[in-house]
């Protein structure tokens, strides 16, 4: 039973670490582009463009229609009539001498219907647009819309690369901390057992065990901080990605293997800028596009329309609807062209153009704006990453120096001859170096991030 509890325990756990998906920075960045909810709303933007052009088509193809009306009529409507015959047939009687002539009496009126109580009728009809200038442009600026509708997909790849990139490379900077942390508790927690030992021997003051206790103790509490940020950090990377929070993830990508090719990468300072690769830029030229088409469509208003049309149709007017000896179908067809031409609007359309090329005028300005912006990103990220490298090497060069001190104070404290607080100061210094180091490192990882995002480099 032991043995069985040992092996559910053990095969648990390996469960549990195989269930940790693990991801370098391409993969979180793949899963975050296929996850993430701006993506699938783009996408569903997209589809829905597709309809409102197949919406938009339609209005230019042809249209049929056809209906079955029935009406009963509970008072049959009927126009008075006088009577025109008698008056006829008596004249010819009295021309051909028939009958003697005589005056007759005024004419009587009657009621006389032209409509059955039953009518059924049964139509189809057919139209299409002949011509209208407004929907050969509107279909343009439909198609120029799904265009549009791309582009800003891009962007959302572009702002989701880089928040995955940034969420990822603060893990992969906390992690490299603790580690360093980590070691620096070893040697403190084997110089500290050394120091006790020399404490016991009488050749040691209380006072250096006490602070390098106080040292130890103050590492233990950065350890845990420091796990404290890991986690926050990975759920941070999670969030970006669109992954569940509550599962676990590794990274796996080497952080000193990442900052050495961002080192030996050519950056050239003052070159040419390819403003299309930003997806905002192809934006706003859409925008662009898109005003012009706006005031060529309401110009064209001023164009008259043509349709045309052809309707058949076949009624059925009975007093007894199933009496076929009664009079059948009677069928009825039409065909024609409608044109129409606008004449007066009111100044409406016109108003309409004068407000399209304002906004074609701010459109530009605002074009103009982010270029300046476009420009001063890419130049400034330019000079960050060089700085950063820079910085990244000095740092190293600080921190090799910071060990030498501390291997050297560490050697003349066991030797008796230094103290203590040299000891303790070396270390602060030490420590002081790898924090600044990690930083740089850090710092240079971003300015290598947003380098990409300036140039819209993946």
């Amino acid at each position: 039973m032991k043995y069985r509890l040992l092996f559910l325990l053990i095969t648990t756990g390996l469960f549990q670490l195989s269930a940790q998906d693990q991801f370098s920075l391409e993969q979180a960045v793949g899963y975050g582009l296929t996850h993430h909810n701006n993506m699938k709303m783009n996408d569903l933007d997209y589809l829905s463009t597709e309809q409102t052009i197949r919406e938009f088509k339609s209005t230019g193809m042809p249209k049929v229609k056809g209906g079955i009306d029935y009406s009963y009529y509970l008072a049959v409507p009927a126009q008075p009539v006088e009577d025109f015959i008698s008056p006829s047939i008596y004249g010819v009687l009295f021309q051909e001498n028939v009958i003697p002539e005589r005056e007759l009496a005024a004419p009587e009126t009657f009621e006389f219907s032209f409509v059955q109580p039953n009518v059924l009728t049964a139509n189809i009809g057919a139209s299409i647009q002949l011509f209208d200038g407004t929907f050969i442009y509107g279909l343009k600026a439909a198609k120029l819309y799904k265009g549009l509708i791309k582009k800003e997909r891009i962007q959302s790849e572009q702002t989701i690369t880089t928040n995955v990139t940034k969420a990822y490379m603060s893990i992969l900077v906390a992690e490299k901390n603790k580690e360093v942390i980590s070691q620096n508790i070893k040697v403190l927690e084997k110089s500290l057992s050394d120091i006790k030992a020399v404490y016991q021997n009488g050749f040691a003051e209380s006072l250096d065990v006490d602070r390098m206790q106080l040292s130890l103790e103050t590492l233990q509490t950065q350890i845990g901080n420091l796990d404290q940020m890991i986690q926050l950090s990975y759920n941070l990377l999670k969030f970006q990605m669109n992954y569940p929070i509550d599962q676990n993830i590794v990274v796996t990508d080497n952080l000193e293997s990442m900052v050495e090719q961002i080192i030996v990468d050519e950056i050239t300072l003052d070159g040419p800028i390819d403003m299309s690769r930003r997806a905002e830029f192809s934006v706003i030229e859409v925008g662009q596009q898109l005003n012009e088409l706006d005031y060529k469509r309401t110009k064209a208003g001023y164009l008259p329309t043509a349709n045309a049309f052809i309707n058949f149709q076949e009624s059925l007017q009975r007093s007894n609807l199933f009496d076929n000896d009664e009079a059948g179908w009677l069928p009825t067809a039409v065909a024609g062209v409608s044109i129409k031409a606008p004449i007066y609007d009111g100044g409406m359309k016109k108003a309409q153009m004068e407000n399209i090329k304002l906004k074609m005028n701010k459109t530009d300005l605002q074009k103009q704006d982010l270029e300046r912006l476009i420009t001063l990103q890419v130049r400034n990220s330019q000079r960050s990453i060089i700085n950063a490298r820079n910085t990244v090497n000095n740092s190293k060069k600080n921190l090799d120096l910071s060990q030498r001190i501390y291997d050297k104070t560490k050697i003349k404290f066991k030797e008796g001859i230094g103290s203590s607080i040299e000891v303790t100061q070396a270390e602060a210094d030490l420590y002081q170096a790898q924090g600044n180091y990690i930083n740089a490192l850090y710092d240079l990882l971003i300015a290598k991030t947003d380098y990409n995002l300036a140039l819209a480099k993946q």
